[in-house]
Formats: C-alpha cells, sequence, structure tokens
C-alpha cells in the first residue's frame, strides 16, 4: 500500500494528527527522491542491515559472532576456545556497528544492540530505518512472563519506530540458552507457542517469520545456525526485490564515506559548511548545495550518517557507530558497566568539567554539546551544567501538584496507545522535557523535570505532564488557580503541539487516540484519573447530555471537560465558535432573558446573576456570563437560546445560521 492509497482510504473519515503528519513526511521524502533519482540516475544497492535485539545478556554479540564462523575448521577451533575460556561480562555500550560479508548471506550492516534500558532512547533514532532484518534474541530459561515481557517490548520497540507504513519490518524470534535446558522437546515447544502467537498478535504491522530457532548461540556452524543464515539469505533477497533503487548520488557519498571516517577517527563531526566542501571535492560530478542536502538526508534515513538540520548551522556525523559507542554508549551507561562512566551531580545534571574529563582527548567538547542539544538529549541555562533528562532518576514529590485554590480549574487529556502491540519511543518524553526546557524564557517559565514528569507553566496557568511506566499513556494536566479556562487553552495548545510533532518524529508506526481525562477525578488530584474518548464526550455532547463517570456514578458537563467547544457538532458548538461576535452583538440581553426563562432555560437565580453582572459591568460582560452558563447546560439549552434569539435578535440569530449552512456546504 502506497501513501496514497492511505490518503484515499481515510476521505470517509477524519485523519487524526499523527496520521497527516506521516502521510506529509512520506510525501515529502518521495518527491525528493524522485527530485534526485531524475536529475542523477539511480544504482542497485545490495547490503541489508541486521539489528540484533534484544535484553542484555541474551547472547546477541555471541550470535553475530558465530554467524560469520563459516568453515569447519574456524568453527572448531571457534568452538574449542568458547569450551575453555571464561564467560565475563562483557556487554555492549550502546551499539556496535560492522560491515561484514557473510558466506551464504551477502554483506551485511550489523548492528549489536546494547540490551540495558538506558541506552533504549538512542536505540530508537536508529531503529527508524527501512531496509532492514531484526533478530529479537530471548533466553528459553526465562520463565514465561520474562520472555513475554522481553519479546512483545523488541516488537512493540520495532514496530513504533518504523517510519514507513508501506514496508513492515522483518522480524526472526531466536530463543537461545538452548544448551542450558533440562527439558529440550518443552522448550521447543515454547519457542514455537512464541512464534506462533506474536505472527498473529502482530499481524498486518510487522512480518515474523514462521521458523523456529532453539540454539545456542556459542556454538558454531551448527544445524541451527546454517538453517539461520539460510532464512536471512531468503529474507534479504526479499527485501532487495521491494526496495526502491539508490539515488547514484547517494552511492557516491557511501563510496567516500569510509575515506572520510578514517581522516576523522577520534571526532568524525563535520559542521555543514566544512562537510558540504569535502563532499564537493571528492564527489566526480558537480553538486548543488540542495542536492547534498536531499542525499544527505537520505543517507540519515537508512543509518549512515547523523544528519539532523537542512541549515548553515548542522552537525554531520560521519560515523553512527562511534557516536552511538563512544559518546552515548558513554554518557548513558548504567552504574556497573566496565567503564569510565560519567560522574552525576545530587541532581542528576553533568558539569562541563566532567564532560571534557571523559570526552576531552577525543571530542570538540562545545561542538560535542551542540550535537546533544541537536538531539534534543540535553539543555543548560549556563553553560556549565547540563540537564540530560534521560539520565534522570528522581521521582516526583506528590507536594509538587497539590491541591490549590478552590476556584481553579482543570482540564487534562491522554495520549494512549490504540492496541496493545502499539507504544511510545523510549526518547519521546526524555525529548519532550529537553523541549520544555528551551521553551524558557519565551513561552515557558524554567520547568521541573524528574523521571517521567515534568511540571511548567506561562505564567498564566501551569501544566503537569506524565507518561506511564510501560510508555503507552501521556497524560497532560494544566489548571488555572483563577479559574480561567482560556489560560488552560493556551497552555494546553502549545504543549499537544509539542508531544504530537516529537510522537511523529520518534514513534511513527505507533497508533494514538485522544483521551479526555475526568475534571472530578482531576480537581480531587486522583492518581489515576478516569480517561473519556473523545468520541464518547462529542457523542454525548451532541445529544446534549452529561457524561457519566463510571466508577462514581455521578454527571460531569462537557464544558468541564473540554476546552475546544468549538470542535463540536451541533448548536453547543455553533455557539462556541461564534461567542466572539454574540459577545460583541448582544446588546439588547433583557428580552432574551425573558424567553430563556419562559422556557425554563435558565434559573431565577442565573437570571439574576446576568442581569446583575450588566448594571455593575457591561452588556459584553453580561453576554459572557449568559454564554458561559448556556455552554455549561450543553446541547439543549444552546438549541432554546437559538430559538429565543429568532424572537428576539435576527442578526444574532443568522450569526449561527450562516454557522449552520456553511457546515452543509462542507
Amino acid at each position: 500500500m502506497d501513501i496514497a492509497t492511505v490518503t484515499s482510504s481515510s476521505m470517509a473519515r477524519p485523519l487524526d494528527r499523527s496520521t497527516i503528519l506521516l502521510v506529509e513526511t512520506e510525501t515529502r521524502k518521495q518527491a525528493e527522491y524522485g527530485e534526485m533519482v531524475s536529475s542523477l540516475g539511480s544504482e542497485e544497492e545490495t547490503t541489508v542491515k541486521l539489528i540484533l535485539s534484544g535484553d542484555g545478556q541474551v547472547g546477541k554479540t555471541s550470535l553475530g559472532a558465530i554467524l560469520k564462523k563459516t568453515g569447519f575448521f574456524l568453527a572448531v577451533l571457534w568452538n574449542i576456545r568458547t569450551k575453555v575460556r571464561k564467560e565475563d561480562f562483557n556487554p555492549t555500550p550502546g551499539v556496535h556497528v560492522s560491515s561484514k560479508y557473510v558466506k551464504g548471506i551477502g554483506r551485511l550492516s550489523l548492528h549489536d544492540f546494547a540490551g540495558q534500558a538506558q541506552f533504549y532512547v538512542t536505540h530508537a533514532m536508529l531503529l527508524r530505518t527501512t531496509n532492514a532484518i531484526f533478530p529479537v534474541v530471548y533466553k528459553i530459561t526465562d520463565g514465561e512472563q520474562e520472555q513475554e515481557r522481553q519479546v512483545h517490548g523488541w516488537l512493540s520497540f520495532i514496530n513504533h519506530s518504523n517510519p514507513d507504513p508501506t514496508n513492515m519490518p522483518r522480524i526472526v524470534l531466536i530463543a537461545s540458552h538452548a544448551d542450558k535446558l533440562q527439558d529440550k522437546i518443552a522448550g521447543l515447544r515454547r519457542a514455537e507457542a512464541m512464534v506462533e502467537h506474536y505472527r498473529k498478535l502482530f499481524e498486518g504491522a510487522l512480518v515474523v517469520s514462521p521458523e523456529v530457532f532453539l540454539m545456542n548461540c556459542l556454538k558454531a556452524e551448527s544445524a541451527d545456525i546454517r538453517r539461520l543464515r539460510h532464512v536471512l539469505a531468503a529474507i534479504k533477497e526479499e527485501i532487495l526485490q521491494d526496495r526502491q533503487a539508490v539515488p547514484k548520488v547517494c552511492v557516491q557519498l557511501m563510496s567516500n564515506l569510509a575515506c572520510w571516517r578514517e581522516e576523522r577517527q577520534t571526532f568524525p563531526v563535520l559542521q555543514w559548511e566544512e562537510y558540504l566542501a569535502v563532499v564537493q571535492r571528492d564527489i566526480s560530478v558537480s553538486l548543488a548545495e540542495r542536492t547534498v542536502q536531499l542525499a544527505s538526508s537520505y543517507l540519515h534515513d537508512i543509518g549512515e550518517i547523523i544528519y539532523l538540520r537542512r541549515d548553515a548551522t548542522a552537525v554531520v556525523v560521519l560515523s553512527p557507530q562511534w557516536l552511538y559507542t563512544s559518546v552515548f554508549g558513554i554518557l548513558l551507561a548504567p552504574d556497573n558497566f566496565p567503564i569510565d562512566n560519567i560522574k552525576r551531580t545530587a541532581q542528576d545534571h553533568v558539569t562541563y568539567e566532567e564532560l571534557q574529563r571523559v570526552f576531552g582527548t577525543v571530542a570538540d567538547i562545545p561542538l560535542l554539546i551542540r550535537l546533544l542539544q541537536d538531539f534534543q538529549l540535553c539543555h543548560t541555562f549556563d553553560g556549565h551544567t547540563f540537564i540530560l533528562p534521560s539520565l534522570l532518576k528522581q521521582e516526583i514529590d506528590e507536594r509538587a501538584w497539590s491541591p490549590v485554590s478552590g476556584k481553579a480549574v482543570y482540564f487534562g487529556m491522554q495520549i494512549r496507545c490504540r492496541t496493545e502491540i502499539d507504544s511510545f519511543s523510549c526518547d519521546l518524553f526524555p525529548r519532550l522535557q529537553t523541549l520544555l526546557l528551551q521553551a524558557h524564557p519565551d513561552k515557558l517559565s524554567q520547568p521541573l523535570l524528574w523521571k517521567n514528569s515534568a511540571k511548567c507553566t506561562d505564567g498564566k496557568a501551569e501544566a503537569l505532564l506524565q507518561i506511564s511506566q510501560d510508555r503507552r499513556k501521556l497524560n497532560i494536566f494544566v489548571r488555572s488557580n483563577d479559574g480561567d479556562r482560556e489560560d488552560c487553552n493556551s497552555i494546553m495548545d502549545l504543549l499537544t503541539d509539542m508531544a504530537y510533532k516529537l510522537l511523529h518524529e520518534t514513534s511513527p508506526g505507533a497508533r494514538s487516540q485522544d483521551m479526555v481525562l475526568s475534571a472530578l477525578d482531576l480537581r480531587e488530584h486522583s492518581p489515576q484519573p478516569h480517561a473519556y474518548s473523545r468520541e464518547e464526550v462529542e457523542e454525548t455532547a451532541g445529544a446534549g447530555r452529561d457524561v457519566v463517570h463510571p466508577q462514581r456514578k455521578v454527571p460531569e458537563k462537557v464544558k468541564d471537560l473540554l476546552l475546544h467547544l468549538g470542535n463540536l457538532k451541533g448548536m453547543l458548538g455553533r455557539v462556541a465558535r461564534k461567542r466572539p461576535q454574540l459577545v460583541e452583538t448582544l446588546r439588547r440581553i433583557s428580552p432574551i432573558l425573558d424567553h430563556l426563562r419562559a422556557e425554563d432555560v435558565i434559573s431565577p437565580e442565573e437570571n439574576d446573576r446576568i442581569r446583575a453582572t450588566r448594571t455593575a459591568r457591561s452588556p459584553q460582560d453580561a453576554a459572557g456570563e449568559l454564554l458561559d452558563i448556556l455552554e455549561a447546560k450543553g446541547e439543549q439549552a444552546c438549541i432554546g437560546f437559538h430559538k429565543a434569539l429568532k424572537n428576539v435578535d435576527q442578526f444574532a440569530a443568522s450569526l449561527l445560521l450562516e454557522e449552520e449552512a456553511m457546515h452543509i456546504r462542507k
């Protein structure tokens, strides 16, 4: 299915925000690809990535090693060596990338991922690639729940990272540590059940191989490893048949990358102007700057280089291996890693002196800091202390979001995963926290950050953002201590725009849905506020009813739940959309109130309050008070208001009729 098909199949229903962004991005990439191919031609490329995935100490590195040990004598030497050597804890820091020719498969770009959770933030960036095979390794000796937790987590990780909805990632499940089993037959049945379960669960999202592998990842040239090579070769052939030819300019750049990396082994990072000069010097054809930008973006998308921005301040990393291992591998490593770890302050921050101590001999520290900021992994307010949200360990203190004044208003939304195979990327929330830091001082005061939580304010309303431990729910709570919903509206729009932009960048394959949080639960600071589906709230509003809290069995008014009433269908939505014009138009409010009282739309007390507002302040204030009451009462009250306008104020009534006609035309 191509992007045009995705778009046409969705014409009958509105596209959600993340789908719109995905379609726009893929359409742009296809146009840029066409521009490069039409101007300079294309070539076939035969290298495919093999991304070894799985938790720590499951045998990924050993599997990568024995995959390359072909031939009888080489395998015998390897097997003897593994029997006599001591098994040391020698984990992979970050990711190890190597290009290898494997007999029977061909050339592979082998990516060996560290299995420790601290590295998942940067793994997410490498998983956003196409033309890759993903062996997912787990230990058959673990308990069944632990096996499922690991495999489900990695498959969801791969699924939500997939940037191309027309190209489903290929998966091979591998149960390791078969030599440690007491009952091999039971282990094989378990491995078969895992393959069958996840083939069904991720059908339509991932292509999980039906082949069952239960193997010892330390034994070279076993029947299982030979069968695995055969399966990988077949999958590679399928990928090469489906993939587009590579633009010729990109092939030329890739042929020079090895030389450029060799020249800059210590610090393979170039600023854009320097990189552009090197490319134009070493490439045989004359290339315009835009062509180099497009080609570099293509190489970034397939994981050959790191190139995050198309402007004169961009930084280009020639070796992702160096960045993910020598920088991120050290920066994010857990304390038990056998390397020289970065030392953090009591607030989980990192100082300039510490960066200088660890990286000073191999990196230009100011340029390194800029690179980390481009990745939205760190921020500094003083140039000396650096905040890396992914390193935060402190949990939020409940006093940070405690009850406030009685007249405060609360609103909340939840962006949640739509199905059980969806999840949000590990780098979503740390990068969102970095964006909050970067928004100071122009849009936000300096935010407070904790592990999985952030609190911020724009000076009028304040907000709390939290992501669930399983990374399937992002909550945004906002409140105004003065009871001003417009202030809540402003900060909510800012934060949801940030969240959706990052969600598209970090989790392009994740399907999400908007939920509306119970205002009653938010006011009472319930630790798990109930979430209504937006469709449920809007349908209830259209029927002129209140929403009923399923646990508390009490009604909640739509106006207390939704900030954007103008998005609703029906008369309530029309009144909300035309509110500014109505406030300015309604000067003779007394006869309108008489009609509303006669029809029992408003109570005597409400009638008196509106009239008192007109006397004490102004007609506009009285009109605003009336509209507040009508919006709070819902659809039927707004219908009664429109009926009253038809009898008293034809021009005001026509505003709502014009709104109705406009929606009919649409």
